[in-house]
């Protein structure tokens, strides 16, 4: 089983509707597909963290970079792992809140505890850009 971590750039026409049409046919889709994980969108910019088997990741990520909402796709980190860090989300959306100081303990606070350090960093460090 792997992790994968990525951000991309959001299209200019992005709104909370489709944010929200991902998270339904992600939560949808992904049980089927053995992927759990979550979503942050800043506005302009995407990062999710998904994890499954390697197979399931791949094609998912071949099927993220066919999608217009958004480009330039970044794997940020690909990590084997034994257990799952979000097991119970098929697909969750962690919001971001204003002001910026503070959206790092407020996502530090929902983030699951048994995310490697490495990729807790790498979120909070999402978390501060604006």
């Amino acid at each position: 089983m792997r992790q994968f971590v990525y951000i991309s750039t959001a299209a200019h026409d992005v709104s909370n509707d489709d944010v929200a049409k991902i998270l339904e046919s992600s939560q949808r889709n992904n049980p089927d597909r053995g992927i759990t994980g979550f979503l942050i969108f800043n506005g302009r910019n995407f990062l999710q963290l998904v994890e499954g088997s390697e197979e399931a990741l791949l094609s998912l990520m071949n099927q993220l970079a066919r999608d217009s909402r958004h480009s330039g796709i970044v794997r940020l980190e690909d990590i084997p792992i034994g257990t799952r860090t979000c097991e119970d989300w098929a697909m969750t959306r962690l919001r971001l809140i204003d002001p910026v100081n503070e959206r790092r303990a407020d996502l530090d606070a929902v983030l699951p505890v048994s995310l490697a350090p490495s990729v807790r960093r790498t979120i909070l460090n999402f978390a501060a850009l604006n």
